[in-house]
C-alpha cells in the first residue's frame, strides 16, 4: 500500500474512530440511535454513496419523485447506521438488544438438521439487522453460526468491523480461496453457516433481483445441494427505532439446480425489500455490469 493510500484511509477512518470512542459515553440504545442519525447525515453529504443510492432507486422505482427519493436516501442512511453501530459494538449488542420476536417454518428445519448432525446453510441479505438470526440461534438454541465475510479495504477500520461481526458467531471466514476451504471444512463437520447473497458477484448468474437483472452468486445453493443441507432464508426485520426486531426463518428453498434455487432466494429477498425498502443496503452496486449499472 502506498503512503498516499494509507493516509487517505487514515483520514476517512478518523471520524469513525472519534465516534467509536465518544459514543461509549452514552447508553447503548441512544448510541445506536446516534449512529443512525450520523449515518443519515453522512450519506446525505457524501456524494459517491448518495449518487449510488439515488441511481439504484431510479433503476427500481423510475416513477419516484426526486424529493421522495431524497427522503428515502436519508432513511436508508439511518437504518444502515443503526445496524453498523450494533455490529461495531457487537459485544454489547449481544447482551443489550431487546428480545427478538422469532417466527417461520425454517426454524424447525434448522432444529432437525442440527439434531441430526447435518450442516445448515442460512442465506440472507444486507437487510435490517442482518446478524440477528445468528445471534438468536447461538444464544437460544446453542447453534453457533459462522459467516462468510468480505474484509474492509480500510486497514484501520477493518479490525473493529471484524471483531464486531465475530461477536455474533464464529468462524468468521474471509472471502477467498483460504476462506472457502475453511467454510467447506465447517460444513463437512456438520456446522452452520450464513451467507449474504444479495451482492454483486462478478462470475454470478444473471438473475432477476428487485425486477432487474443482477449477477447473483450461486454458491449458497451449490453448497446446499452438495452437502444436502437445508438452505434457509432468514431476515432480521426492524420494527421500530427502539430496536425491536423480528427474526423470520422462511421455509427452506428447494430445487434441482443452483440457478433455480437462487432465483427463488432473489424472489424472497425482493419481497422483503419491497415491503420495507429503507432497510436494504442501497449504497451497494448490486446491478454492476448491467446496462446502466
Amino acid at each position: 500500500m502506498t503512503r498516499r493510500a494509507r493516509l487517505s484511509y487514515l483520514i476517512s477512518f478518523a471520524p469513525i474512530y472519534v465516534f467509536l470512542k465518544l459514543a461509549r459515553l452514552v447508553p447503548f440504545r441512544r448510541r445506536v440511535a446516534l449512529g443512525g442519525a450520523l449515518a443519515g447525515l453522512a450519506l446525505r453529504h457524501f456524494p459517491p454513496a448518495r449518487k449510488r443510492v439515488m441511481a439504484n432507486l431510479a433503476r427500481i422505482y423510475p416513477d419516484m419523485a426526486p424529493e421522495a427519493a431524497r427522503a428515502r436516501c436519508r432513511a436508508i442512511g439511518r437504518q444502515l447506521g443503526r445496524t453498523l453501530t450494533e455490529i461495531l459494538f457487537g459485544t454489547e449488542h449481544q447482551t443489550k438488544h431487546l428480545p427478538f420476536t422469532v417466527s417461520g417454518p425454517g426454524l424447525e428445519a434448522i432444529r432437525a438438521a442440527h439434531a441430526a448432525g447435518k450442516p445448515i446453510l442460512l442465506v440472507s441479505a444486507h437487510f435490517g439487522q442482518w446478524d440477528a438470526a445468528r445471534i438468536y440461534l447461538r444464544d437460544t438454541l446453542g447453534i453457533e453460526v459462522g459467516a462468510l465475510y468480505r474484509p474492509n479495504n480500510n486497514p484501520y477500520y477493518e479490525p473493529y468491523l471484524a471483531e464486531g461481526a465475530a461477536a455474533s458467531g464464529t468462524p468468521l471466514v474471509p472471502k477467498g480461496n483460504d476462506g472457502f476451504r475453511m467454510l467447506l471444512r465447517h460444513l463437512k463437520g456438520g456446522g452452520a453457516f450464513a451467507i449474504m447473497a444479495d451482492q454483486y458477484h462478478f462470475t454470478g448468474a444473471v438473475l432477476p433481483f428487485m425486477g432487474a437483472d443482477a449477477r447473483t452468486a450461486l454458491t449458497p445453493a451449490e453448497l446446499a445441494l452438495r452437502y444436502k443441507a437445508p438452505l434457509v432464508p432468514c431476515f432480521g426485520i426492524r420494527r421500530d427505532a427502539e430496536g425491536r426486531i423480528d427474526v423470520v426463518f422462511e421455509a427452506p428453498i428447494e430445487g434441482e439446480t443452483p440457478e433455480e434455487m437462487m432465483r427463488a432466494f432473489n424472489d424472497r429477498a425482493t419481497a422483503r425489500i419491497e415491503a420495507d425498502p429503507d432497510q436494504w443496503l442501497w449504497p451497494h452496486r448490486r446491478w454492476k455490469g448491467m446496462e446502466g449499472g
